[in-house]
């Protein structure tokens, strides 16, 4: 069994914490740099595949390409973290009703992969 996300973020804010304390410090864009990304992967705690349960995380990426069913849409190209914009492609533009897991392949309205509950 691996272990959960909550674990592996508060391995990355030990890290970041024990850097600062070791000889011959971190830069600061460092340590801002790793901070972000702590960031980024919170706010991806309460995004989960409908079908799968699977999370998606900062590094993320799907592409805004030639879309058959569920949405027919001749896409930009434009490769980004659709959770980013919310389903907006920051290429083109075009509002994304449905996203296909990165996992099981499946597709769910985009909406329905925002959770209330955290982990």
């Amino acid at each position: 069994m691996l272990p959960s996300p909550k674990f592996f973020r508060r391995l990355l804010k030990l890290t970041v914490v024990f850097a600062l304390f070791r000889k011959g410090n971190m830069p600061s864009d460092k340590i801002e740099a790793a901070l972000r990304e702590i960031n980024d992967e919170s706010k991806f705690s309460r995004i989960r595949c409908p079908q799968c349960k699977w999370r998606p995380n900062a590094s993320s990426r799907w592409i805004c390409g030639d879309g058959g069913p569920p949405e027919y849409f001749r896409g930009c190209g434009t490769e980004w973290n659709t959770f980013d914009t919310r389903g907006r492609c920051p290429g083109c533009g075009h509002h994304w009703a449905w996203t296909a897991c990165l996992w099981c392949g499946q597709y769910s309205p985009h909406e329905d992969w925002y959770t209330s509950e955290e982990d």
